[in-house]
């Protein structure tokens, strides 16, 4: 089943909300109302007795106490429903509202208890009734006063009914402004829903309006005009990473294609197919190491290959990769100098990983020092990190080739690459190894002089 749309899902929260709380203040109101009449009606009753009692302190005779009560009964008219009896059974007065509704005057008990109120119908009249009992010296007088609450139940009924009509037409006025309202504001979730189906793999480049509202809209836009802008670049890298990898392997297959072409074409000696084999082992070599390289830093991008990393000392790393360091710098008759510090030096690391860092870096400087040059590398330990510093004195990096060096398949001497057999994989490999270290790596450098690459890790809490 599909689920319903979310301005409608809001609408019904809404109404349902609505509904409890009007339902719940109707009710508050009409029963506050009633009290609030009662209570009134009450105060009334009350001030009523205190006159009786007022009066009846007069120490008038019983006569002029009737003749003052008929004379107040007169003027109130049929709203003055009273009669008053001796505790011991003696009437002293009976309004003829009273006779006429019939009231039973309800013998209280013991003197001095308090007014008692009650409602009661008589002759279909609603009556608020007070009953009580009055002292005055040595007698007491049971009293019962009444009052007619027709007017006020009418008006009660008249607030209720009010309210039985208005809360519904309340709630679908509301409710329908709900609805407008929620339409209103999920309508820029439907523009941005819009604009984000519109962008396509070859459309990257466009970007979601942003929405000036100053609120969670705006946000979401501008979250995913970021999230747009990540996406546009990764996926330029990788169309430029397929691109540049299938340059660099189409290469290496023309060499082989053509080579074995050329030796198939009429009968040779066995020290010319020799050769071709020879050459084309050579091209074998190299395009294996690129797609090794290739495979890592795909590997890298996917985030699969994340290095395991334990307590390492950065001294002995460097020890390990010594040996064929000089090896490869011995090739080109190039002095290799290696100065580490006496006290080990321990990071957070993975010591296959550095060891190819190590390995990828002077490799690179023994590729760009003339013969007769000279490399160092040099440990140390700086602000809490190990800094290792790899000197040549080679041809050096153009100022416009630095900010592109840890490029893929950037290469700073173009004539010199396939000579050397680089693929312009090794320094991205670096700097992907320094990054998984949480280190930095930086270069400088100058055309004739040569280059300085440093590479600094944070060191292991203990070594701080």
């Amino acid at each position: 089943m599909r689920p319903l749309p979310i301005r409608v899902r809001l609408t019904a929260s809404y109404f349902l909300v609505l509904c409890l709380a009007f339902g719940a203040f109707s009710v508050l109101a009409f029963f506050e109302v009633r009290g609030s009449i009662h209570s009134a009606v009450d105060e009334g009753l009350r001030d009523r007795a205190a006159d009786i009692q007022e009066l009846l302190e007069r120490q008038w005779s019983p006569e002029q106490v009737k003749r003052e009560l008929a004379a107040g009964s007169s003027v109130r008219g049929e709203d003055d429903i009273l009669q008053i009896a001796e505790t011991r059974g003696e009437w002293a007065y009976s309004s003829v509202a009273a006779l006429h509704y019939r009231l039973q005057l309800a013998k209280s008990g013991k003197a001095g208890d308090k007014f008692q109120f009650f409602t009661m119908y008589s002759e279909g009249m609603p009556l608020r009734i007070l009953n009580g009992q009055l002292r005055t010296g040595d007698k007491t007088y049971d009293v019962q006063i009444a009052a007619p609450m027709d007017d006020f139940y009418d008006a009660v009924n008249r607030f209720g009914l009010l309210l039985l009509l208005s809360v519904p037409l309340l709630l679908l006025v509301a409710s329908a402004g709900g609805y407008w309202l929620s339409r209103k504001a999920v309508a820029p979730v439907g523009e941005i829903a819009r604009a984000a189906q519109s962008i396509g793999e070859h459309e990257l480049s466009k970007r979601l309006p942003i929405l000036q509202t100053g609120d969670e809209l705006q946000s979401l836009s501008e979250t995913l005009n970021e999230m747009f802008g990540r996406l546009e670049r990764a996926f330029k890298r990788v169309t430029q990473f397929t691109a540049d990898a299938s340059h660099e392997l189409r290469t290496p297959v023309a060499l082989m294609l053509t080579r074995t072409e050329i030796a198939l074409r009429k009968e040779r000696s066995e020290a010319d197919y020799r050769e071709t084999i020879v050459r084309i082992h050579q091209e074998l070599e190299r395009t294996s190491a690129l797609i090794e390289n290739l495979m890592t830093l795909a590997r890298a991008d996917s985030g699969s290959d994340a290095l395991q990393v334990a307590s390492t000392n950065l001294n002995e790393v460097l020890l390990e990769i010594s040996e064929p360091a000089r090896l490869l710098a011995e090739e080109k008759s190039i002095r290799y100098e290696q100065r580490l510090p006496e006290m080990p030096l321990h990071i957070n690391g993975n010591a296959p990983a550095l060891r190819r860092l190590f390995l990828i870096l002077i490799d690179n400087a023994v590729k760009y020092t003339p013969r007769q040059g000279r490399i160092s590398v040099v440990l140390d330990a700086c602000d809490g990190a190990a800094m290792t510093e790899i000197r040549d004195s080679g041809v050096g990096i153009s100022s416009s080739g630095l900010p592109h060096i840890f490029e893929r398949f950037y290469r700073a001497d173009e004539s010199r690459s396939r000579e050397s057999g680089g693929t312009g994989l090794g320094l991205s490999i670096a700097k992907w190894i320094v990054d998984a270290h949480q280190g930095k790596i930086s270069v400088a450098s100058k055309v004739g002089e040569g280059s300085v690459f440093r590479i600094e890790i944070p060191l292991s809490e203990g070594d701080c």
